[in-house]
C-alpha cells in the first residue's frame, strides 16, 4: 500500500510543479512580448482561463485514482476480513475437535482406572 501512496504523492507533485512551471513560464512570455497592455491582460486571462481549466481536470484526475484506490483498498480489506473469519472458524472446530477427543481419552482413562480399582478391591 505503501507504494500506491507513493505513487500518488509522486504524481500529484509532478502535477503541480508541472502547472506551476506552466503558469510561471505564461505569464513571462505575456508580460515580455511587445503587445500592448490591453492584449497583455487580455491573453493572460485566457491563458489564465486555460490553466485553471487543465488544473481542474488534473485535480479530477487524481481525485478518481484515489477512488479507485479507495475502492480497491476496501474489496482487499473485505477480502481479509472474510479469509480472517474463515481461518478463526476452522481454527474455532479444530479446537472443538481436539477437545472432544482429550475428553473421551480422559472418559476412557477414568473407566479403566475404575476398572482396575474394581479389579484390585
Amino acid at each position: 500500500m505503501n507504494s500506491g501512496n507513493s505513487r500518488i504523492s509522486y504524481e500529484g507533485s509532478v502535477t503541480i510543479a508541472l502547472f506551476t512551471g506552466l503558469a510561471v513560464g505564461a505569464i513571462l512570455g505575456i508580460l515580455f512580448a511587445p503587445k500592448s497592455g490591453k492584449e497583455a491582460r487580455k491573453e493572460l486571462v485566457e491563458k489564465s482561463e486555460r490553466l485553471l481549466e487543465m488544473s481542474r481536470e488534473g485535480f479530477l484526475e487524481v481525485m478518481e485514482k484515489t477512488r479507485d484506490l479507495t475502492e480497491a483498498g476496501r474489496q482487499k480489506l473485505e477480502e481479509l476480513k472474510i479469509a480472517g473469519e474463515e481461518i478463526m472458524e476452522k481454527g474455532k472446530k479444530k479446537v472443538e475437535t481436539t477437545a472432544k477427543k482429550i475428553k473421551l481419552i480422559v472418559d476412557e482413562s477414568k473407566a479403566a482406572a475404575k476398572k482396575s480399582e474394581d479389579f484390585l478391591s
